[in-house]
């Protein structure tokens, strides 16, 4: 009956049961450690490490955090806490102090908007985003939102135009770290629509200059579960500043999970394109010929790359083409016992199965996950509420039910069912631009050896048994003379070293 975001402890005294439920999308955090017959629960890790846990590192899990850049599932990094899955409740009988876990909610099983025309969709989509977004201005406190510029966020905004007390913050990157990038301004767009609608929005500068180890460690210390996302630093500055004039926060995030957004959707449809015309493999083999860091479109470079690398894989290469960074080079820098990335990633993509219908429950159980334990934290850590409208359980009902080409077009148009419903609502330099990614410039910050060597801690590194120091040398170079892109493993190599010196060490 609970439409939000929620984590909940319940003790039933006359069942003698504790019960410990999560909201549906897992925008709120809940941990737990079951042990000696004792439960400890809790909604930072820290706190459960007060309650006398210790602090060991989950050696097992440390090959997947690189290849995903977190820990996938319930896991996390430190031995014996997990969390608790997003639509799941825990049982905790105090009789026998058993524990017993089930999910309560699963978007798969609605059937509600599974034979919606195009039209009907459209005109469907733009009332649930309305409403959620209503709902979610509820609050004693004042609103804001974070403003891109992009489609998810304008969404948002377009519903927002005649309510002058919302302040929408916007980050801006400077020009020299684009560059590098090789993605464009959100920034320009934002100023642009505010302008055109007469909005207020603050500008907020986030840049290379950043990203040092101070904020890395703030981040690591507020989210205790180890991310390793670029998204993280600006998240927190961005709201550190809003936090001087507003206490709720609105995101756009989960829009390029469940309307197929991101650019490995789109590879993934050029793979079957690629799959249908003679010579294919040999086509792979010369995308994946392409410097990712050298010349001009950095970021399609990146793609065709990784594209032509995994092009031959088996059907959890869908999975690599979303996942942030190289597979095999994560999978390099520390040597498990076994592959247990690949063993996820074939449980999501089996053979044979549609890779879009896979996408759904992997980025929902994994990726959105990701994303959202960091937007929680770093907002909470200012004493800020983060809240997502389209992550209202109706609308994640929606996305999984329409079909594909309603998200993603025969003709690689992602997020299509949005952008039609509101295209009479938002301005063609929104709808028809091209997307830029929320983050630290981290291929400009570690295009510098310098800037590596000040930020990584390789001798610490060295004494951690199952680290490769030399496939960890062999990346930075590849790196630094333009033919791969390992900005992503390089962030999580320091800031795994960071979580390891203040949690385990």
């Amino acid at each position: 009956m609970l439409n939000g975001d929620f984590s909940i402890a319940i003790l039933d005294e006359n069942e003698n049961k504790l019960f410990l439920i999560r909201d549906r999308a897992g925008v709120k955090p809940l941990y737990y450690a079951h042990q000696n017959n004792e439960l400890i629960f809790g909604s930072e890790i820290k706190s459960i490490l007060k309650g006398g846990i210790k602090a060991e590192l989950a050696v097992e899990n440390l090959q997947k955090y690189f290849v995903f850049k977190y820990s996938p599932g319930n896991e996390t990094l430190f031995k014996n806490i997990n969390r608790l899955q997003p639509a799941h409740f825990l049982t905790y009988d105090l009789n026998d102090s058993t524990v017993e876990i089930k999910r309560y909610w699963d978007p798969n099983k609605s059937t509600k908007y599974a034979k919606l025309s195009f039209k009907e969709a459209q005109k469907e989509i733009n009332y649930l985003l309305k409403d959620a977004t209503q709902k979610r201005l509820i609050a004693d406190v004042p609103v804001g939102t974070f403003l891109s510029g992009g489609l998810d966020s304008s969404i948002i905004a377009s519903f927002l135009k005649d309510k002058p007390e919302i302040v929408h913050y916007c980050a801006s990157k400077e020009a020299k770290d684009l560059k590098k990038e090789g993605t464009t301004s959100d920034y320009q767009y934002a100023k642009k629509l505010a302008e055109d609608w007469s909005i207020n929005m603050t500008e907020i500068p986030i840049g290379s200059d950043n990203t040092n180890l101070e904020q890395i460690r703030n981040t690591i210390k507020y989210g205790d579960d180890l991310i390793a996302d670029g998204s993280q630093i600006p998240s927190f500055l961005i709201t550190k500043a809003a936090a001087k004039q507003s206490k709720v926060i609105l995101s756009g995030m989960g829009a390029d999970e469940l309307f197929l957004g991101y650019a490995g959707h789109q590879m993934t449809l050029l793979d079957s394109w690629l799959s249908k015309i003679p010579f294919s493999k040999f086509i792979a083999k010369r995308l994946y010929a392409i410097d990712q860091g050298n010349g001009k479109f950095k970021a399609f470079r990146r793609y065709l790359h990784k594209l032509g690398k995994y092009y031959s894989y088996p059907n959890f290469k869908y999975g690599l083409y979303t996942i942030v960074g190289d597979y095999e080079n994560s999978l390099s820098v520390f040597k498990g016992k076994e592959n247990s990335a690949k063993q996820i990633l074939e449980s999501y993509f089996p053979k044979g199965k549609n890779p879009y219908d896979c996408f759904k429950t992997f980025e929902h159980e994994n990726f959105l996950h990701k994303n959202l334990s960091y937007l929680d934290r770093m907002t909470m850590a200012n004493g800020v509420e983060g809240r997502v409208p389209f992550l209202d359980h109706r609308i994640i009902e929606f996305a999984h039910a329409i079909p594909r080409k309603y998200k993603l077009s025969n003709t690689g148009v992602t997020k299509t069912v949005l952008k039609e419903a509101f295209k009479n609502d938002l301005p063609d330099y929104v709808t028809k631009r091209r997307k830029a990614g929320f983050g630290m410039p981290l291929r400009s910050i570690f295009s510098s050896e310098e800037k590596i060597n000040e930020l990584l801690d390789r001798e610490l590194l060295s004494t951690i048994d199952g680290f490769s120091m030399k496939d960890i040398e062999r990346i930075i170079q590849n790196h630094l003379s333009g033919r791969e892109d390992n900005s992503a493993l390089i962030y999580a190599l320091i800031s795994f070293q960071e979580w390891y010196k203040m949690y385990i060490l």
